[in-house]
């Protein structure tokens, strides 16, 4: 059965099941950089949350010999799980979120690539920064969920991007505290091609080590970290989940941008890319630029 055939047998069932108590439609989800994931968008009356059923694992289980139903019914009982650990376990609940009263503690933020993400960007408040957006999150247990801030949020609460991006970094600063260890600390260790290992090596992100690229706008460690090799820094952007820090050094910049678009292209998963360009710390004025090519 091709997957065409296996959409329409999944939605087929969910007919069945749900008969007009909800609305069931194919989406292309947009994902960062651009790539897309298809499901089964389900809005049932009554309920705050929409789920996405996504469709690729089944596909796969399916073609393997499960049964479509039991695969269906798995795919549901797993999203009534994750609602009652929003609800029971991380004391979440999706009525609260049109008031941002208590909604403000728990704004976060990540970096994701502009010019990747601009259809993505249309739909959701950002922050420019260099050739990176900042874009926004309501974590939900600590990081076991997240949801992401769209325009209608900013339009239900009466808030600016500026005004989310102010309550977000405060919290950043106390749920998410940055952190800098030597790259040989980091387990396991693959070398990059170019890169030898040295005591200047460097990498930067926050105590969950998940969208820890976001560490370096509200980091003093890179300045400490100058300040200790007496030196400017190069950042090179590992993924949305890191970045690498290394003493600069103007004839090695070149070698250091050829370094990390060859590890995006072939390491870092499509979603997880930050950036091919390199950053530019100056310990002088305690600044992140973005190094022009050439």
């Amino acid at each position: 059965m091709e997957f065409k055939e296996f959409e329409e047998k999944m939605m087929g069932l969910l007919r069945e099941r749900f008969g007009e108590s909800a609305e069931i439609r194919m989406q292309d989800v947009l994902k960062d950089n651009g790539t897309r994931r298809r499901g089964i968008l389900l809005e049932t009356e009554g309920e705050c949350l929409t789920p996405v059923l996504y469709l690729e694992r089944a596909y796969e289980r399916y073609q393997a010999g499960e049964d479509a139903e039991k695969l269906l019914v798995e795919m549901l009982e797993d999203n009534e799980e994750q609602i009652r650990e929003m609800e029971e376990k991380w004391d979440f609940r999706p009525e609260q979120f049109a008031d941002y009263s208590q909604v403000k503690a728990h704004l976060l933020f990540r970096l994701v690539n502009y010019e990747k993400n601009m259809e993505l960007l249309q739909e959701m408040p950002y922050i420019r920064w260099n050739d990176l957006a900042v874009i926004f999150y309501y974590d939900i247990g600590n990081g076991q969920a997240q949801i992401q801030i769209h325009n209608g949020h900013l339009a239900l609460w009466g808030k600016t991007a500026g005004d989310i991006y102010q309550d977000a970094m405060e919290n950043m600063k106390g749920s998410l505290p940055d952190d800098l260890f030597p790259l040989r600390d980091l387990i396991p260790f693959k070398a990059a091609p170019g890169m030898e290992e040295g005591p200047s090596l460097h990498v930067l992100t926050n105590s969950r080590r998940r969208f820890g690229a976001a560490a370096m706008l509200y980091t003093g460690k890179m300045k400490e970290l100058a300040d200790s090799l007496d030196s400017d820094l190069v950042i090179l952007p590992s993924s949305l989940h890191e970045v690498l820090l290394i003493k600069d050094n103007e004839e090695g910049r070149a070698r250091y941008r050829k370094m990390v678009g060859e590890v995006n292209r072939t390491v870092v998963e499509p979603e997880e890319v930050l950036s091919d360009n390199i950053y530019h710390y100056s310990r002088e004025r305690d600044v992140v630029e973005l190094l022009p090519a050439g």
